[in-house]
């Protein structure tokens, strides 16, 4: 089952890094996202890039595409970057790299999807807020933390909220531990979509439209999620009115008041989870049908 390949591939996430500070003056609106960027594409394998306390205002989207690198705040509230004002791009951090850690970070009301992961092997994320300060409204990103198409990935002690699909999303990746998260005030709390080994618990979802769900979508480039277990969790009071636009597909209609789902997935084991107050169904299981025969 998943929880062996999880563990082992969690394990060989650690590495010792040395310190890189970031001292960028706060001066004026983006001067230390300026900075910061210039950082991150000059950054070499081992470095550590540091967020100090403060709120800094960021216009364009900030990507790191360089290996073995973390980019480290002092803490989910004191280091934040917010988007609010952002002029460009499509997320807010996009991250194209392996052996990454993102952590004690905030990031705030990005104009698309909140922290991109794609494609990257041995990926933590840990101790990260994402949110859109003016509560749930569809004009909010979709996706709080999104990882897609990773491999030995990390999701711990960090917090989603507002997101107009998924708070936390995994999607076409392998080897996935997601643990000890909180989701709130998002469309969907969780998503777990075509992927392979996969260990979600000690996780909440609350004030969500939906707590969680666990699938296989056809159309993407990854099949066969299969072998998730989901356990130690609490699905509760998961009765948000759905805000995401019609745009964003079969999320827009997900009832509220849904607390799991699972649909079009095998090997899926769910225990030991506190499931209750979700007005419409605390869990079901559903299908769909593709038009091939299988």
């Amino acid at each position: 089952m998943a929880s062996p390949k999880v563990r082992s591939a969690v394990g060989l996430i650690c590495v010792v890094v040395t310190s890189f500070s970031c001292s960028c003056s706060r001066a004026k609106p983006d001067e230390f996202a300026k900075t910061l960027q210039e950082k991150l594409i000059a950054a070499k394998p081992g470095d550590v890039i540091e967020v100090p306390e403060g709120k800094f205002h960021v216009l364009h989207t900030l990507s790191l595409t360089v290996n073995g690198v973390t980019l480290r705040g002092k803490g989910q509230d004191k280091s934040v970057l917010s988007f609010a004002s952002q002029t460009s791009g499509a997320q807010g951090v996009l991250v194209k790299a392996n052996d990454v850690t993102i952590e004690e970070l905030g990031i705030e009301d990005a104009a698309g999807d909140a922290l991109t992961i794609q494609g990257g092997n041995h990926v933590v994320v840990r101790r990260v807020r994402t949110e859109w300060t003016r509560g749930p409204n569809e004009s909010n990103g979709p996706y709080g933390i999104y990882p897609v198409e990773c491999r030995n990935l990390l999701v711990e002690d960090s917090i989603a909220k507002g997101a107009a699909d998924a708070g936390i999303y995994v999607g076409q990746s392998e080897n996935v531990v997601l643990r000890r998260n909180r989701s709130e005030f998002n469309v969907d709390g969780f998503e777990i979509e075509n992927t392979e080994n996969v260990d979600a618990y000690d996780n909440v979802a609350t004030h969500n439209t939906g707590g969680m769900g666990v699938f296989n979508l056809p159309n993407l480039p990854k099949q066969d999620g299969k072998h998730v277990r989901v356990f130690d969790n609490q699905l509760v009071d998961n009765n948000t009115p759905n805000f995401a636009p019609k745009s964003l597909g079969p999320i827009a209609y997900l009832p509220a008041g849904t607390g799991l789902y699972i649909m079009a997935i095998r090997d899926v084991e769910v225990f030991r989870n506190r499931i209750q107050n979700n007005n419409t169904v605390n869990a079901y299981i559903l299908n769909y049908k593709t038009g091939v025969d299988e």
